[in-house]
């Protein structure tokens, strides 16, 4: 079977080549020969091709290259003998080409010894035919022409050499590079660049030695030659000055030639176990990482005492470096995959590898038919961490909880960290339900313990949901779904407490959803709108104020009331677009009904804490945009709850401040319902309280709810703050407020709330 062109070695390309043009060559002069009927020089043609065309042949069928080479020097340095006999000395010029194409075709000194002989014939057969000037001329022509060819031929066959090792060496880096670009393990690369260095030195042995992660020993990377006793023995040596070969190189980050191990200094400890291992000379390379830190040693071992000449050299940093490229693209895989699959804070799994992880966890509670309990970990009030101490102390009790819940855990159990203060935890094995509270109650107790950052105890409690393979869901997303829901109701029944998912809060998410998505459309389709309560001067009863209230007219559902979809968009922060059409809608109804009807109007504009949290821009621009309307400040009041004073004081001061700088007043809703101290009021900028309509409507002549009321006013008045008692339902209360010193009121007794209409025709009706 015959090999196509372009897969054969060069010599047989070469040789195929030449047969083919020496055939086309000389058929032209065959042509002549026949022509001029020239018998002697149509044999001698009529050979050449004949010859020149078995040698392609037989090149081109058996592929045996060195032969035919061998052949045709023969075939032609014959063919030209016999022209110079028949024709004369006028082809003496063939003889050149022919000495020369011979150093090709055979090995230097057979060639030489033929193309003696072969100009030995030559000029034998024609001597004749020239005087002595010429023919020592010719002589010493051809002489150099042999010499000359020789020393080309030699040059040429060592360059080939030279060039088929690099061949060789380049293929075996081209293939080790491969690998290092597969993302090959160490395990697999190191041994490929032994090998490629062995091959190089057939009587050689190779080691590489990696420092470990302390820097201070070398451990074994790769030594496949070495015997493994010798391999034990050195296994973890200790760098050093004089610490053998390897351990002085990476000590000094040198290169460290030992030609002889019996008599190095170096090698004192280790002389016997060289002699054991028949090892006579060592030189080892540092291999140094583009940072100038040491990853290892590359090392070459051979049988006898040797020393490295300057081409050995260039190969063993060329290999060492190749080393060193492997062992830094596995570092650099292994910080990717790090990267990838753990949190770089708390080196808890992250979201990527938890997802493998309970893929895991999935199946096998489903092969052994097991229960498998998902718990979704929250911190309570980090926020207020970070914020008060500063992200740096968020960061540090973030460590600190990660380390807490991994001792509350057994050794099968999986944490891992979703992001922000969410952790998950996967109970793997659980048989019971008391297994699971206990592990639940344990993680609350401990992570209930203070926290000691900078020198001060921090409190900082969880709330825990969780969610049971399978019982309450068969997949990865539904448990983990699940158990985020059962975390809300944990912190929705006060925080610092454990809830399983149930049935009936999947329902409650999907109505959430239904309501958020209803929100969006409520606020492009403008569903909304508002109704004024009045709040009235309880001494003569005229209105010179009212609070707006929203309302959302839903086009299927009807009404729905603030408490079904306030909280919901607060969370979602869609109260902040909320609560600017609310503004927009009041400052344009103010301003008419203070030309209008009633010039010191005030309007009362409920605001959420989630409006605070950019240090108050939203109410801010709100003062901004009365002023270009030409809108007193003092037309609106905005009220906030008590609670927004315990979340941030310092920041909520900030805010408060500046928003009465710009000339908007400030009211505390519903006091006395949340858990603002007293104290907290003298630190705030407030103009009105509202006393909760809880103590209004349960006041009677001999009960506390009066004391507190009566209280809750004498310190507002103290205090220069003026005070509204909501929710005014008979003339008893409003009497016992009146006798207390309380001026303004609110309540269905007063005024129900009034759409704008019937709010305008009320103020209409006050000034006839």
């Amino acid at each position: 079977m015959t090999v196509k062109l372009k897969h054969r070695p060069v010599e047989d390309k070469i040789l195929l080549t030449v047969t083919a043009l020496a055939i086309l060559v000389i058929l032209p002069f065959l042509i002549g020969s026949i022509q001029s009927q020239e018998t002697t020089a149509i044999i001698i043609d009529l050979l050449a091709v004949l010859g020149s065309s078995i040698i392609f042949s037989g090149v081109w069928f058996s592929n045996n290259t060195k032969f035919y080479s061998s052949v045709l020097a023969v075939f032609m340095q014959a063919l030209v003998l016999v022209a110079l006999k028949v024709e004369g000395a006028s082809l003496l010029y063939w003889v050149f080409p022919i000495v020369i194409a011979t150093f090709y075709l055979l090995s230097p000194v057979t060639a030489i010894l033929c193309n003696s002989l072969f100009i030995t014939l030559a000029c034998f057969i024609s001597y004749q035919q020239f005087d002595n000037f010429t023919l020592h001329r010719i002589i010493g022509a051809l002489v150099l022409t042999n010499m000359f060819a020789c020393a080309l031929s030699l040059f040429m066959q060592t360059k080939n050499r030279q060039l088929s090792e690099q061949d060789k060496i380049n293929k075996v880096r081209n293939n080790i590079l491969e690998l290092i670009a597969r993302s090959s393990k160490l395990s697999k690369v190191l041994p490929a660049v032994i090998k490629g260095i062995e091959h190089e030195y057939p009587n050689a042995m190779c080691s590489i030695l990696l420092l470990d992660k302390a820097g201070k020993h070398l451990t074994l990377g790769a030594a496949p030659s070495l015997p493994d006793f010798y391999n034990e023995a050195v296994e973890g040596i200790e760098i050093g000055k004089g610490m053998g070969s390897c351990g002085t190189a990476a000590y000094t980050r040198k290169r460290v030639i030992v030609s002889d191990i019996a008599t190095h200094p170096y090698w004192a400890a280790w002389t016997a176990l060289a002699k054991k291992a028949q090892l006579a000379a060592c030189w080892s390379e540092p291999i140094i990482d583009n940072q100038g830190n040491v990853l290892g040693t590359f090392a070459i071992y051979h049988n006898k005492i040797s020393a490295p000449k300057e081409l050995d050299f260039k190969l063993i940093e060329q290999f060492a470096n190749l080393a060193r490229i492997a062992i830094e693209r596995e570092k650099a895989n292994k910080i990717i995959w790090q990267q990838a699959n753990f949190d770089s804070l708390t080196n808890l799994p992250n979201r990527n590898l938890l997802h493998e992880h309970l893929t895991t966890a999935v199946d096998n509670a489903k092969r052994n038919q097991e229960q498998l309990a998902i718990i979704m970990l929250d911190l309570d009030n980090f926020k207020d961490v970070n914020d008060s101490l500063g992200h740096n102390a968020g960061d540090i009790l973030l460590i600190d909880t990660a380390k807490r819940i991994k001792q509350c855990l057994r050794k099968n159990d999986i944490v891992a960290r979703l992001g922000g203060d969410e952790f998950i935890i996967v109970l793997v094995g659980t048989s019971t339900d008391s297994d699971i509270d206990n592990i639940g109650q344990k993680l609350l107790n401990t992570l209930a313990q203070p926290y000691t950052i900078e020198q001060k105890s921090v409190y900082c409690t969880a709330s825990i949901g969780i969610a049971l393979y399978p019982n309450d869901a068969l997949s990865i997303d539904a448990l983990l779904r699940n158990a985020d829901q059962a975390m809300y109701g944990a912190k929705a029944r006060g925080r610092n407490s454990i809830h399983y998912f149930t049935e009936n809060m999947h329902i409650n998410f999907l109505k959430r959803m239904e309501i958020i998505q209803d929100l969006r459309i409520a606020l492009t389709e403008q569903q909304f709108h508002l109704v004024y309560q009045p709040i009235v001067d309880l001494t003569n009863n005229r209105i010179a104020k009212a609070e707006a209230l929203i309302r959302w007219q839903h086009p299927e559902k009807g009404l729905i009331s603030p408490l079904d979809f306030i909280s919901v968009a607060e969370e979602t922060g869609l109260i902040v677009e909320i609560s600017e059409w609310v503004f927009n809608e009041v400052s344009q109804q103010v301003q008419k009904w203070r030309n209008s009807h009633c010039h010191n109007l005030m309007i009362s504009i409920n605001t959420s804490p989630v409006q605070y949290r950019n240090k108050g821009q939203q109410i801010i621009a709100w003062a901004k945009s009365l002023l270009q309307q030409n809108i007193p400040p003092e037309a609106i009041s905005i009220e906030i709850t008590e609670n927004l004073l315990m979340e941030n004081q310092a920041e909520v001061v900030r805010a408060l401040d500046n928003i009465r700088r710009q000339g908007l007043t400030v009211s505390i809703d519903d006091f006395g319902t949340g858990y603002c101290s007293f104290s907290y009021l003298k630190n705030f900028s407030i103009d009105y309280l509202k006393i909760d309509k809880s103590f209004v409507q349960n006041m009677s002549v001999d009960n506390k709810d009066v004391a507190l009321c009566e209280a809750i006013i004498v310190m507002a008045n103290k205090l220069n703050i003026k005070v509204i008692a909501e929710g005014i339902e008979t003339e008893q209360q409003r009497e016992i407020l009146i006798e207390a010193g309380c001026r303004l009121g609110q309540g269905y007794l007063l005024a129900r709330p009034l759409s704008t209409a019937d709010f305008e025709q009320l103020l209409i009706n006050q000034n006839i």
